[in-house]
């Protein structure tokens, strides 16, 4: 009986290095490495790679930008469009049942560009320390731009520094309420900075510099 059930553990075991060691053709998506993300020809290729709910995507006149993660990096690859493959884009109908498949199909062939893994661009521990004692002016004027709204109850104001969010939570000492003009970028520039922290992937993940982008 002991040696049937060692029998068993072998095989097992040997089917289990077989499977390991298969090609990747049969990867589910999500599992490739950074090697596979970053060698992608087409936007096909990085779509069988991106884990779900992770996509970010923008279209514009002459490129489409499309953001992912793909284990723990996010990834953003730039496709040049033609004025067909744009147009074809532009004709889509969201509200159409088939879209996500229609989508699919048209972005497949089209050719990646560039290949950006975005973890290069996230501040590290060591950074978002020295941000501590920084006024809001010092973030706006390094780059810092607004998020997703703020919460004033708690000094919190949710500020991307692209293509990352972050919580940002400033001194308590001057309580700010909420006018008919009220602009928090201008009410945060005296306010010193208490602590910030990682979110993580921003809106502001698919912008392009303008010169990637059509006049």
């Amino acid at each position: 009986m002991k040696q049937l059930l060692a029998c068993m553990l072998t095989l097992v075991l040997t089917l289990s290095l077989l499977a390991a060691c298969g090609g990747q053709e049969n990867s589910p998506a999500g599992t490739g490495t950074p090697a596979d993300v970053a060698s992608v020809k087409t936007l096909g290729e990085a779509m069988d790679l991106a884990e779900d709910g992770t996509v970010q995507s923008a279209t514009y006149e002459d490129s489409y930008v499309y953001v992912f993660k793909n284990g723990d990096a996010y990834w953003r690859l730039t496709a040049a469009l033609d004025a067909e493959q744009s147009a074809a884009l532009s004709q889509l109908d969201i509200l159409d049942e088939n879209y996500d498949a229609k989508l699919k199909e048209l972005l497949t062939p089209i050719a990646v560009t560039k290949c950006e893994n975005l973890n290069e661009q996230k501040l590290s521990d060591e950074e978002l320390s020295a941000l501590v004692g920084k006024t809001g002016a010092d973030l706006i004027d390094a780059g810092w731009v607004s998020g997703m709204g703020y919460n004033l109850d708690q000094m919190q104001v949710f500020m991307e520094y692209p293509p990352y969010a972050y919580t940002v939570t400033f001194e308590s000492g001057t309580k700010l309420e909420e006018t008919d003009d009220f602009d928090i970028m201008e009410a945060i520039k005296p306010l010193k900075v208490v602590s910030v922290t990682f979110d993580g992937i921003g809106n502001s993940a698919t912008d392009l510099p303008e010169t990637e982008t059509a006049e």
